[in-house]
């Protein structure tokens, strides 16, 4: 796997090789749900198993995410833990940039694999790692136990980072926030740096502290998906499913037409920038039966829009009032290609200890030109806690 992970780029630094080629995952995961068509949870595949043995232990090794826990929701399976994607992991140690003896805070121990790789690097006694769920902490810490390390694991809620350890050069999140945690802004120390994944679109920031009470930084690249962090009063997850309202009928709906290209509007760029505008809004693809868009739905719970393509070459819309969700759409469609379509990583956030939080383009401070493009868009981002 460290073989791989080099070959493809994803591990670059000889200290992260040896920290990879020297944690044996599969002690971290010994047993993993697979997926069915839908996403969901459906076959264990469990190391005890003697026929599995071979199928997981080369699951264990592949660069794929590892589903090793949910919880029923009706009827529906909503998964809780798993062991992230190898080469996201190897990206995000990458971005966080840690050096000889910094302390490090990690937000979502999960299996312990992550934490092991930390542990390699700066040294168990630098390593601190909090999860919401005591029973992954309980075997997280079994874990590290059997690979020699014993860093200072706490079953807590995430977002209030860990106060008694602070403060930490380095804080990474392997779960998914709305925003910054004004905690973890506090216990990061002077020209520290925070790399977190958002639950906007994918959305990865690599934030600096740039003054008092102040982090401010790029997204990344890649997109980074990651289930949302849980409060520690809520048994389960939030905002990771939304249920479809229900189509208008024609005599109360706005119809009209677009000629946005469905194929350009799954575009994981396009799409952050629509959920910057519309951080609630949620996509629904229309396929045909060679996996091409042939539209997309639209929704944010209440409102709905559907465009679906039309032999006259137009996507023909329906949208539920008041708020006609596909105006924002081509609204935001027409503002991102003013600015000449720009990719993630000229997005950039700035967060405040005080709850000052908001998405910017190109630069926090930049003016627009005289053309009307570039400038700093202020989408504001909700604070956690």
């Amino acid at each position: 796997m460290a073989d791989h992970l080099t070959a493809e780029s994803a591990i670059t630094v000889d200290r992260w090789r040896a920290a990879f080629e020297s944690t044996p995952r599969h002690v971290f995961v010994p047993r993993y749900w697979e997926l069915n068509e839908y996403n969901s949870p459906s076959r264990l595949v469990d190391s005890t198993v003697p026929s599995h043995r071979h199928e997981w232990l080369q699951a264990a090794y592949t660069d794929r995410v590892l589903v090793t826990q949910w919880r029923a929701d009706e009827d529906r399976r909503i998964v809780t833990s798993s062991a992230s994607l190898p080469s996201l992991v190897a990206r995000m140690l990458h971005l966080l940039d840690v050096a000889d003896d910094q302390r490090v805070l990690e937000i979502g121990t999960g299996t312990g694999y992550n934490t092991t790789l930390l542990c390699h690097r700066v040294g168990s006694t630098n390593v601190t790692s909090i999860d919401v769920d005591p029973g992954l902490v309980a075997e997280a810490v079994g874990r590290l136990d059997v690979v020699g390390f014993a860093p200072t694991v706490i079953a807590g809620d995430g977002a209030l980072g860990v106060k008694d350890g602070a403060p930490y050069d380095r804080i990474l999140s392997t779960c998914a926030s709305p925003g910054v945690p004004p905690a973890w802004i506090d216990q990061l120390a002077d020209g520290g740096r925070i790399v977190t994944p958002l639950t906007i679109g994918g959305a990865l920031a690599v934030l600096d502290k740039t003054g008092p009470g102040e982090v401010s930084g790029h997204l990344d690249t890649d997109a980074a998906w990651f289930m949302a962090m849980r409060p520690a009063d809520r048994s389960m997850p939030v905002g990771l499913l939304a249920d479809q309202p229900r189509p208008v009928p024609d005599d109360v709906a706005h119809l009209g037409v677009s000629t946005l290209d469905p194929k350009a509007l799954a575009d994981p760029d396009i799409r952050l920038w629509l959920l910057l505008h519309q951080p609630k809004l949620h996509f629904v693809e229309h396929l045909d039966d060679q996996l091409t868009p042939t539209g997309l739905t639209v929704h944010n719970d209440v409102d709905i829009a559907t465009a679906q393509g039309h032999p006259d070459g137009r996507l023909h819309v329906r949208q539920s009032p008041p708020r006609r969700l596909w105006d924002t759409v081509e609204s935001a469609w027409m503002s991102w290609t003013n600015h000449d379509k720009p990719r993630r990583d000229r997005l950039g956030i700035t967060a405040t200890a005080n709850g000052l939080q908001y998405a910017w383009l190109d630069h926090p401070t930049r003016t627009q030109d005289k053309g009307g493009r570039g400038g700093v868009f202020h989408w504001p981002l909700p604070t956690p806690r």
